[in-house]
């Protein structure tokens, strides 16, 4: 019997800076687990809230731009160079890619907090990543065409960032959620501990 190989169960090391190991019975891993679960709840429920006000400030910002002359709002503290007016002018078609805007920032609220909504009987689903991308893209890409001044682009590139950020802490969160079920499935039988 010397043969087998004696198991070695899971040891939680003291915050005292102590190598003491503890083995923890069954209760206690199922309570360390839960108070971990519930940090990490709170820490994603917080993490959504700050995406969706970010995003619902980046989407009020792009609306005062849609109703505005269209110039970059950067220009009230950059402001314009005066040797190239062309360049300093609103973007063609800028209404459409305001319009963009908005619906991709509405996108990735529906990415940070997904639920079920329904507008007159249809199921509203939010595109993935990839795509949000791509959309993001089009504005700065269309800018840089048609030669605007860096002030346009850099206001431009705004929903490309912010779907950036979102992307980043979906991750986090994802990786979060993760580690909770791993960390749920190391859990141990320990008699007598």
């Amino acid at each position: 019997m010397q043969a087998l190989r004696k198991r070695v169960p899971f040891a939680f090391k003291s915050e005292d800076g102590q190598d003491d190991q503890v083995v923890l019975d069954e209760q206690e891993q199922a309570q360390l687990v839960e108070e971990i679960k519930d940090h990490s709840a709170t820490s994603n429920q917080h993490n959504r809230i700050a995406l969706q006000v970010m995003l619902a400030l980046s989407t009020l910002l792009h609306f005062i731009y849609w109703l505005s002359d269209r110039r970059s709002p950067l220009f009230a503290i950059f402001p314009p160079s005066s040797h190239d007016p062309a360049s300093n002018a609103p973007v063609p078609f800028s209404g459409i890619l305001t319009y963009i805007a908005i619906l991709t920032h509405v996108n990735l609220s529906l990415l940070v907090h997904p639920r079920h909504v329904v507008i007159a009987g249809w199921a509203i689903h939010p595109i993935g990543f990839t795509e949000t991308f791509a959309w993001s893209a089009i504005c700065p890409v269309v800018t840089i065409y048609t030669g605007k001044a860096w002030q346009t682009t850099v206001w431009w590139c705004i929903s490309a960032i912010m779907t950036s950020i979102v992307y980043v802490v979906h991750m986090w969160i994802r990786k979060a959620d993760r580690d909770v079920t791993e960390l749920e499935n190391l859990q141990y039988r320990a008699p007598g501990a």
